[in-house]
């Protein structure tokens, strides 16, 4: 399916149209609530799709990762170059979800693992048993309680005012006061276009600054495939109201390669 190329523009942007439509990509929104999922459907948390003879992963020092999101492809209906179906895993260590930095990154895969399944067996197949994670959870987690249902909102979303692309399109550093409330157009721009939600696809948000900028071998990490937000209300709080962002290549995401990707996680 294609995703219909309007995107609305507040009025006081509406002449830089043109300029914005070149960045425009497919994004899909993400609504996480509280429901008892089965094991092959997407999920913030619980227990994951886990065919019996894979080994459910743990990170360098012997412990067993926590299940941060899983991704039912064939739910969430993206475009190109999202697969149809198949099925995504991101698994976190405990090492990720409590740091003191501002800001966290990782290349390999040690303390996150991406797993992504083609084909999807039926229930039979899986493992259903996970009495042996029952002591792992605890307070450093983003997500609380133990499982979220997600549903997907699909969008067409210009570039976002923290995407180091910004610049390419429209040089916000250079527009004035332009309203009666003396905001300018780089206010305006960010209040609408800000980025910070949970969502597969589109464009990132940054707190602090998008290190893609000034580093050749970051850009090649130039899709995003998934990033998830802190927000009280849902009872998601990573870090100090911090988000997790998880970057791949166009072509390796075409080509089904996950082996290769970019973590991302920052806090105030």
């Amino acid at each position: 399916m294609e995703f219909e190329r309007f995107f609305e523009l507040p009025h006081q942007l509406e002449c830089f149209r043109n300029k914005l439509e070149p960045s425009l990509l497919n994004a899909s929104i993400i609504i996480p609530y509280h429901r008892i999922t089965s094991l092959s459907e997407s999920k913030f948390s619980g227990n994951p799709y886990l065919p019996k003879m894979q080994n459910y992963p743990k990170d360098p020092d012997g412990e067993y990762m926590y299940l941060l999101a899983q991704i039912n492809f064939a739910e969430a209906s993206l475009t190109f170059p999202f697969p149809s179906q198949g099925i995504l895993q991101i698994f976190v260590s405990k090492n990720i979800c409590y740091f003191e930095d501002s800001i966290q990154e990782f290349l390999f895969q040690q303390y996150f693992k991406i797993r992504y399944y083609a084909t999807v067996l039926p229930e039979d197949k899986l493992t259903t048993d996970f009495t042996f994670l029952e002591s792992r959870l605890d307070d450093v987690f983003p997500i609380i309680p133990n499982e979220m249902a997600l549903t997907f909102t699909n969008s067409v979303e210009p570039v976002s005012a923290t995407d180091y692309r910004v610049e390419k399109y429209l040089p916000l550093s250079n527009f004035g006061i332009i309203s009666e409330d003396e905001r300018t157009l780089e206010d305006i721009y960010f209040e609408k276009y800000l980025a910070a939600e949970h969502k597969i696809g589109g464009y990132p948000y940054f707190i602090n600054y998008d290190k893609r900028k000034d580093s050749s071998f970051l850009k090649k990490y130039d899709t995003l495939l998934l990033q998830i937000v802190s927000n009280d209300e849902q009872g998601i709080m990573y870090g100090d109201t911090g988000l997790l962002k998880f970057f791949i290549n166009q072509k390796d995401l075409i080509n089904l390669n996950f082996s290769d990707i970019y973590f991302h996680g920052e806090q105030y």
